[in-house]
């Protein structure tokens, strides 16, 4: 405590204690409770709440008033009024709102205690020192909000959300990872996947966990997790965290049940490959259509180019068709057949042959000359097959012909 008539003695002017005072960056002012006025403040003071220093020393607690929050003036000056039976050294403190020199609303920690007495020895004088604390405040104010969020995220977030240290233990795990291995709330935390899981699985999460951890980078990987009711897939970013109070070499992962999207694709594939199929057998019926004419009669009109899978469907459907529709006569026009080769001439030869095993005869029709010169060229023997200049004429010889087998 300060003796003000010692002081006055030492300084009459009292610049050396006002240049002490304005030195100091915290806000320092001394208050006379009984007469209610500034008998002493620093440059920081005057600073804070953007008014000249003049202005202060002339007005003194009307301008500091002025910028206090209305709510918290009586607040402070009934706290203060408690020094009056204050014993030595007892210190008050709390914390207000002021207009800053901006006119910003600025967050103060306030701390007052007994400065001076009078000479009967009663509380005279308080020392204010104050620190301007909004931007902590503030920093203060949006960790709770991030950590609120975090907890609202972990509790609520419809995907698993989780981080584990070196060891692999997890220090977080949301609530829906804690409800989908049904474990109560905060349970996991400590335990490692080996705590969980088959050593199997346990062994297969820990190396791609390694992996995050070696490359440093993000990881993107399906995983799957055992469950009682079923297995289910998930998609996982896992990621290298860090910073204060995280234990190093930590990683976290967010993780999202696809098992649902698997099951569709599963579905849809097995729809394509049946359309697929579907529309395969379509184009074998169009490049080797077959066609019943009449009781007994087959048309298989050919169009284009035949190649060595072509030759297998076109003697396939042949003999399919003979046998289903008790064929005796099968006619095949080649009147569309671009061109004639030893592969197309000898699918001739063998679909006469194998129709004649079935009881049926083959007609060949729609030879055109440069054909038939083909086949004369190739030495192709058709004897067993009745051939037909045209389509028309074949029909009207298998129509006549038909009651002879």
């Amino acid at each position: 405590m300060m003796d003000t008539r010692a002081t006055q003695e030492q300084d009459p002017n009292g610049s050396r204690a006002q240049r002490m005072l304005d030195a100091v960056s915290a806000i320092a002012c001394v208050v006379d409770i009984e007469e209610r006025r500034l008998t002493a403040h620093n440059a920081a003071l005057a600073r804070a709440l953007g008014c000249a220093r003049e202005d202060l020393s002339a007005r003194g607690l009307a301008v500091v008033s002025e910028r206090i929050h209305p709510d918290d003036v009586a607040r402070l000056i009934t706290r203060a009024a408690g020094l009056k039976a204050a014993r030595e050294g007892e210190v008050v403190e709390c914390e207000l709102r002021a207009r800053g020199r901006d006119g910003d609303e600025r967050t103060f920690a306030v701390r007052a205690e007994l400065f001076a007495r009078s000479e009967e020895g009663c509380a005279r004088e308080i020392l204010f020192t104050a620190e301007d604390v909004t931007e902590r405040r503030r920093r203060e104010q949006r960790l709770r909000r991030s950590e609120t969020l975090l907890a609202a995220f972990c509790s609520r977030a419809p995907v698993l959300m989780y981080a584990k240290d070196r060891a692999g233990a997890f220090f977080l795990a949301s609530r829906s990872l804690e409800e989908l291995l049904g474990a109560a709330p905060g349970s996991l935390l400590g335990k490692t996947d080996r705590d969980l899981f088959p050593p199997e699985v346990a062994s297969i999460y820990g190396d791609v966990d390694n992996v995050v951890r070696q490359r440093g980078v993000p990881l993107e990987a399906e995983e799957t997790v055992p469950l009682p009711r079923g297995e289910r897939t998930f998609f996982s970013i896992k990621f290298p965290v860090g910073g204060d109070g995280i234990p190093e070499g930590s990683i976290a992962g967010i993780s999202v049940d696809i098992t649902g999207v698997k099951a569709a694709e599963r579905e849809r594939e097995a729809a394509r490959d049946e359309l697929i199929a579907a529309q395969q057998d379509t184009i074998r019926e169009l490049v080797t259509p077959l066609l019943p004419i009449a009781e007994g009669v087959l048309v298989m009109p050919l169009i284009g180019f035949v190649d060595d899978s072509r030759a297998d469907r076109i003697l396939e459907a042949l003999l399919h068709g003979v046998e289903q529709h008790a064929a005796h006569i099968a006619i095949i026009d080649i009147t569309g057949v671009k061109s004639v080769d030893v592969q197309v001439a000898e699918m001739l030869v063998e679909a006469a042959r194998a129709a004649g095993l079935l009881g049926a005869k083959v007609v060949l029709t729609g030879i055109q000359p440069a054909i038939a010169r083909t086949l004369i060229e190739l030495g192709v023997d058709l004897q067993g097959v009745v051939t037909a200049g045209t389509l028309r004429g074949g029909i009207a010889y298998a129509l006549s012909h038909r009651g002879h087998w």
